[in-house]
């Protein structure tokens, strides 16, 4: 197996990938900590701008030349990590991770950089401000979820945040988070395994020391909930077209859908695959231009969510249809031609499949090592056995345990709509909430 969890020296996790791609390596390098971890809300979001400025090392000037030079390193911050990452080729690795670590280990915060910082952030926090009120899915979350916080908590939420924090708090978070207990690398390089464990030791393990004294925190993804009831919520805007999302509660997550069980991704394709009855006939009365199907996932489980877009007068008519579809499949099984075909199309889809790029695997192996614990892998033999085993009496049951009477069901609606257009959560839990 090429990929390996590797525990360092300091408690530090390594989660090494090798690929045969010529003399090259992407990682992603920092720290277990994130919005979930702050009390003033934008911390550790503050504290990624100001990685970039200076170190005890470099002058502004200079990291800025030798991000140009070196390499351009890039930075993020989510609800549980920290990193600075980069794409490299192997010649200049060795200059590359001595730069990383400089600016995640020795950048030096003070109050010049504190405040001429804060009118960037601010900008982004406009941004995903108009970002999220036209995006569906954080709303329709927001109603399932208490939990779970958005692109805009973690910038900061209100600029009044983003002015309340000053350079101590940026200081006290980073010496209380930054420590070999929290360290996380992501890397998929053409290097050896000991090769890259020494590299990393020596600009990174060696000097982060573990901390006897820091008690674990939780970690976000091991805390997201679906906790909250059906509910329904028209959030009224002035774009032309009328977004539409409905989602279900399923007690599965990615790991057991994509790992045990082909026929949840088969039921999102047969209800919104260009192929479907269902979309050739919203199609074809002019309905629709697309109808989404797919499943997002937590830790312990997901919804599955079903999404279009239409003008405001067309919204009952097409819930009519799409409920009897889904009645259809709730009663009676789906035609055995159309498993097979999607099976057949799954097939040839694995074959010409090209590889991720390896930055795109980097990443995802540090997803899947914070939100598992283990990386995320289907070898082709697994791979057939779950597409040989997707078939019309499977597809019935989990349809039936999806559109249950007893389940919950979210309702989101974005667009310049009213009641008037949109009917009221008991049409939708009699429509849609219908297996036993």
């Amino acid at each position: 197996m090429r990929e390996k969890i590797i525990k360092l020296k300091n408690g530090g996790t390594l989660i090494y990938e090798h690929t045969n791609q010529n003399n090259c390596s992407a990682v992603e390098v920092g720290f277990r900590v994130g919005a979930f971890n702050e009390t003033k809300m934008g911390t550790a979001h503050f504290l990624e701008h100001t990685l970039f400025k200076k170190t005890k090392n470099r002058t502004n000037a200079e990291v800025e030349r030798d991000r140009n030079k070196i390499a351009f390193l890039n930075a993020s911050t989510s609800m549980d990590y920290l990193v600075v990452k980069f794409f490299r080729t192997n010649r200049l690795i060795d200059e590359t991770m001595e730069f990383a670590s400089d600016v995640l280990l020795n950048s030096v915060i003070d109050d010049e950089f504190v405040e001429s910082e804060k009118g960037v952030i601010k900008e982004e926090l406009a941004m995903c401000k108009d970002n999220e009120s036209r995006d569906i899915f954080v709303k329709n979350f927001k109603q399932a979820m208490s939990k779970s916080k958005y692109s805009s908590d973690i910038v900061g939420r209100t600029n009044e945040n983003i002015d309340s924090i000053k350079f101590k708090i940026l200081q006290n978070f980073k010496s209380k988070y930054f420590v070999g207990n929290n360290f996380v690398v992501s890397a998929v390089t053409s290097l050896s395994k000991n090769k890259f464990v020494r590299l990393v030791n020596k600009y990174f393990t060696d000097k982060i020391p573990f901390d006897k004294d820091y008690k674990e925190h939780k970690s976000y993804y091991g805390t997201n909930k679906i906790d909250h009831d059906s509910s329904l919520k028209i959030y009224k805007n002035e774009q032309e077209k009328v977004s539409l999302m409905m989602s279900f509660k399923i007690n599965i997550n990615e790991l057991d859908i994509f790992t045990k069980n082909y026929n949840y991704p088969f039921l999102t394709r047969y209800l919104s695959g260009s192929q479907g009855e269902l979309f050739l006939n919203l199609r074809n009365k002019g309905l629709i231009y697309r109808l989404d199907s797919d499943i997002t996932s937590f830790k312990d489980e997901s919804l599955f969510n079903i999404v279009f877009e239409t003008s405001k007068e067309k919204i009952k008519e097409i819930l009519q249809i799409i409920s009897l579809e889904i009645e259809n499949v709730v009663t009676n099984k789906v035609d055995e031609k159309y498993v097979e075909s999607f099976k057949k199309n799954l097939e040839y889809y694995q074959d010409e499949k090209m590889p991720p790029k390896i930055n795109s695997k980097c990443h995802l192996n540090f997803m899947d090592y914070l939100s598992y614990g283990k990386i995320f892998k289907v070898s082709k033999w697994q791979r057939k056995q779950l597409i040989k085993n997707v078939n019309a009496d499977e597809i019935k049951r989990i349809s039936n345990e999806i559109f249950n009477k007893n389940n919950k069901i979210f309702v989101t609606v974005l667009g310049n709509a009213s009641k008037k257009y949109v009917p009221g959560l008991n049409y939708f839990k009699e429509k849609f909430l219908i297996g036993e």
